[in-house]
């Protein structure tokens, strides 16, 4: 599989999960800083650790934007070129479900390595730990 997915369900309203994955100080404080704005053909990026191989900054394009509902932008980085990362909200009641999807690995490192690194990052800290804590202490 060449694509994350990843559904997870917050205890809180799409507002606040939107706000967390739009504002730049926001998404800084819980994933990596970064200078997005959510505004279609937006660049920015991220600015992480380097190590051998990658110097520590994934550019990004802001591809889509539908307020309170879809956030996709591309992530290129070290070898990965090109992939897409999209969050899509959905409300249920009070409640946020999540639906995430990283997809556009190509080659045999970016697609063993990378994607597998990136995919443990997402489900076990990115998505399920900090931005419930992020979100927790607004």
């Amino acid at each position: 599989m060449r694509t994350i997915k990843l559904t997870v369900e917050y205890d809180f309203p799409v507002e606040e999960v939107w706000y967390a994955l739009t504002d730049k100080e926001a998404l800084s404080e819980w994933l990596m800083p970064c200078n997005i704005e959510p505004v279609k053909g937006h660049k920015f990026q991220f600015k992480t650790k380097p190590y051998p191989g990658f110097n520590g900054i994934i550019d990004c394009e802001v591809l889509e934007v539908v307020e309170h509902e879809k956030l996709s932008f591309s992530w290129s980085g070290g070898s990965l070129k090109d992939t897409r990362v999209t969050f899509i909200l959905k409300r249920i009641e009070n409640k946020t479900v999540l639906n995430f999807e990283h997809s556009g690995f190509e080659g045999i490192v970016n697609t063993m390595i990378i994607r597998r690194i990136l995919a443990n990052g997402w489900k076990s800290k990115i998505l399920t730990v900090y931005l419930p804590k992020y979100l927790a202490k607004k």
